[in-house]
């Protein structure tokens, strides 16, 4: 299991395949684990790199506030460990964001970006939705997070329809790390990038879910999209927020024809 030192903490990482470089920013709450869904099929074209950020997972989970400009600052290093000059982001939510703001730091390292489920700004209903989560962590209940996450991280179908694998996350809960979430809860609540939006030169695919309640497509995607001078958006029908688990065959057929035009552009 590597783990590289960056900024004085150490971060984990695991690298799979070989071909351009494609580094996946995780969500919130998720870890590396996450990408389950995705990591065989990208593997097989791509480079593909998967960490957690600090106060994720295997990462170390440094007392000091956390940013997306800090997470930015250490993507940058561990991509200069790694001896990766460019790369394309693919992030979901947190790492979506993520991705934005990297991109404003470090256009010149970027090939492309996917922005899914994403927010340039926090409204007032998501922060009131967010405190909940950090309430929940604060008082590191997990039972109290869990059930207040759950219903806005999936789609209706998929609640329905995957019970057993909510359980089985359920199970999970119990072995979260509450304090560092509550501070990358911090740090998502000071996101306020929208008027920097337009600085985005790089080709970016902005995807969101049609029923995603936590971050919906309109206002939030549609105004990446709409601010991003180059980019496209597409909505995956039926799916709630988490759309690399509730719609993977979907997320990982947009994300790869995006990447593959990207790729063309340097063949013509």
């Amino acid at each position: 299991m590597p783990f590289s030192r960056v900024n004085g903490i150490n971060i984990y990482y695991e690298i799979h395949g070989e071909g351009e470089s494609v580094i996946f920013g995780n969500g919130v709450f998720q870890n590396t684990s996450g990408w389950v869904h995705q990591l065989p099929i990208f593997s097989k074209e791509y480079q593909v790199i998967l960490y957690d950020m600090r106060g994720q997972g295997q990462s170390d989970k440094p007392e000091d506030p956390y940013s997306f400009d800090l997470h930015a600052e250490d993507q940058k290093a561990l991509l200069e460990t790694l001896g990766i000059s460019k790369v394309h982001h693919v992030g979901i939510s947190y790492g979506a964001e993520l991705g934005l703001v990297f991109a404003l730091k470090y256009p010149d390292t970027l090939e492309s970006l996917v922005v899914c489920s994403a927010v340039s700004f926090v409204g007032p209903l998501l922060e009131k939705m967010v405190q909940l989560w950090r309430y929940a962590c604060a008082l590191e209940d997990p039972e109290m997070f869990y059930y207040a996450t759950l219903p806005l991280n999936f789609s209706e179908t998929f609640l329905r329809e995957q019970t057993a694998v909510l359980e089985q996350a359920k199970a999970r809960y119990v072995e979260l790390d509450f304090p560092p979430l509550v501070r990358l809860i911090d740090a998502f609540l000071m996101l306020n990038i929208t008027d920097q939006l337009s600085l985005i030169k790089t080709p970016t695919c902005v995807i969101a879910g049609e029923k995603d309640i936590l971050k919906p497509a309109y206002p939030y995607s549609r105004l990446i999209h709409d601010s991003v001078p180059n980019s496209e958006m597409i909505i995956i029908r039926d799916s709630g927020h988490a759309i690399m688990f509730d719609k993977p065959e979907e997320f990982n057929s947009v994300v790869l024809g995006f990447l593959h035009k990207q790729s063309q552009k340097h063949t013509l």
